[in-house]
This record gives structure tokens, C-alpha cells and sequence, in this order.
């Protein structure tokens, strides 16, 4: 029958050599272990279980207590923990996970012991570490972005005086010419390489997900050309109103009394009546004007 007294403790006889083992454990902790070994080998009670059963338990958690005091605390702790295993995370071994349960007991002050391998001061030294090297990087990183926008912009500023001069105008244009050129290969290039995924796709050897990922780097680059091509004819545009508007200011510093009045005639001859008022004259008058102003100076440029 089993020793209900001592919880089924049935040891190995030859074993039995300094007197009652169970003396020198946790009477509770052997209990627990009893219980999780008979269950393990079927035996839901005590009472249901063969003395060949319990001898076999009995050493199996006399071992266990020896190497460990807590030993059936501890694992019963760790499968609860560990019952639902989280994706994408590895679950330790019981055996490598007691040993760090081990470095979180209190230690014995101005004892020489080894240093805890799981030192919170040192994890949390290391943690303020790893803080400051990512605010001084982001800051670094703060600061070549300042630089390199006052760099942007002074590229910039030289760029807008040098098409103040007719040959820096010239220039910018044919090297915004260029830069199209460039982009639009590009952009052909980029197009290109993505008729292989969508026909994949298309035929069913590829999802949409995969389509997404195989064709996402080539996609933002050509968003990022044709906001650069917008950009470009945007600053070819500037550069032609200025220059226009530079040609019109040389005319007007030449145009006489006398051009002024010749414009007049020549609205009389078109069938402008003068004596309409003097908001409508001055619009037909500011269209001749101007169109004299573009005629003289391609006269000029062209001489």
C-alpha cells in the first residue's frame, strides 16, 4: 500500500545508506513532485498507483529535489508560462531556464561568488548606452540634414543669379533638357523590368502581394521622376517668364514718344475705336505694346 504519511515515498532500499533521504528535502516540494511524476506515467491519484510505480517516482523526484530544491515548482512554473508559445519566438529548454532562475536569488553581501550574469544595473547601463548613441547619431543626423539644406539652397541661390545673364539661362535650359533625357530612359528602363512580374501575374504564377513587393522599388522610383520632371518644367518655365520679362524691360527703355504713337495709329488702323475709354484702350494698347516689345528684341538677338 502507499505510504499516504510520506506522500507514497518508497525509495530503493540500497539506496538507504545515510537514513531517510526525505530528511533533507522539502517535504512540500516532494509532494508536487510525486503528484507530476505518477500523472506522468498515468496514475491520476496516489492510491491508484503500483509500489513499482511509486519506487520509480521516488527516485526520480529524490534526483530532481537533489540537483534542484525548488525543481518541481519551478518546471510547473515554466510550462505555464511557456503553454502558449508566441510566434516568432524560441522557447527556452527547462533546464537552461532554471539555470537563469538561479541568478535572480539573493546573494550573500561581501561573499567572493561569481558576478550575476543578469546584472539589471549592468542591462540598464547598457540600456542608457545604447539611448545616448541613438540620440547623439540622431542629432549628428539633424544637423548634416541643416547643413546640407543650407547647402541646397545656396546651390540654389547661385543657380537663379547665373540665369540672370543670357548664357546662364542657356545653360540651365540645356542642362534641365538633359536631366529630362536622363530621367525619361530612366523611367523607360524602370517600366521595362516590370512587364516580367505583371505578365507572371496576369497568368496567375504570381499574387498580388508578390506583384507588390517584386515591382515596390521600381514603382517609387518612378513616382519619384515624374514629381522630378513636374519640378524641371516648372524651373524652365521661370527661367522663360524671366527671360521674357528681362526682354521686355531692355524694349521699353528704347521705345520713344514717337513708338507710342505709332502704336496708337496702328490700333486706330485694326478698327480699335480711341474713343471707347480708357480701360479698353489700355488693353489693346498693353497687347501691341508688348507685342512690339518680343518683335524688337528677336530683331536685336537676331542681328
Amino acid at each position: 500500500m502507499a505510504n499516504n504519511k510520506l506522500h507514497g515515498y518508497n525509495p530503493d532500499p540500497s539506496k538507504e545508506v545515510d537514513g531517510n533521504r526525505l530528511d533533507r528535502l522539502n517535504p512540500s516540494e516532494f509532494r508536487k513532485g510525486m503528484d507530476y511524476e505518477l500523472i506522468a506515467v498515468g496514475c491520476s491519484r496516489l492510491s491508484e498507483s503500483t509500489d513499482d510505480e511509486r519506487r520509480k517516482a521516488t527516485e526520480t523526484v529524490l534526483s530532481n529535489l537533489t540537483e534542484h530544491g525548488g525543481y518541481y515548482t519551478a518546471l510547473i512554473t515554466y510550462e505555464t508560462q511557456f503553454r502558449n508559445e508566441v510566434e516568432g519566438t524560441k522557447k527556452p529548454s527547462f533546464k537552461a531556464w532554471l539555470a537563469e532562475q538561479g541568478e535572480y536569488k539573493m546573494k550573500e553581501v561581501g561573499k567572493k561568488t561569481p558576478e550575476f550574469k543578469n546584472d539589471k544595473m549592468v542591462e540598464l547601463k547598457e540600456a542608457i548606452k545604447t539611448e545616448i548613441k541613438n540620440i547623439l547619431s540622431e542629432v549628428k543626423g539633424k544637423e548634416a540634414e541643416k547643413v546640407n539644406k543650407a547647402d541646397a539652397k545656396q546651390e540654389k541661390d547661385d543657380d537663379k543669379a547665373s540665369t540672370t545673364t543670357a548664357k546662364g539661362k542657356t545653360a540651365k535650359l540645356k542642362a534641365l533638357d538633359k536631366e529630362i533625357a536622363k530621367l525619361d530612359i530612366e523611367k523607360t528602363k524602370l517600366k521595362d523590368a516590370q512587364k516580367a512580374p505583371l505578365a507572371k501575374y496576369k497568368d496567375g504564377k504570381m499574387s498580388s502581394s508578390e506583384y507588390t513587393t517584386a515591382t515596390k522599388d521600381s514603382v517609387k522610383r518612378i513616382k519619384e521622376i515624374i514629381v522630378r520632371l513636374s519640378e524641371i518644367e516648372k524651373e524652365k518655365e521661370a527661367i522663360t517668364l524671366s527671360e521674357k520679362l528681362g526682354r521686355r524691360e531692355v524694349a521699353k527703355t528704347m521705345m520713344e514718344k514717337d513708338t507710342h504713337m505709332e502704336i496708337l495709329n496702328i490700333m486706330k488702323e485694326a478698327g480699335i475705336n480711341l474713343r471707347e475709354g480708357a480701360d479698353g484702350i489700355k488693353m489693346y494698347y498693353e497687347i501691341a505694346k508688348t507685342a512690339y516689345q518680343e518683335g524688337f528684341m528677336a530683331g536685336v538677338n537676331k542681328n
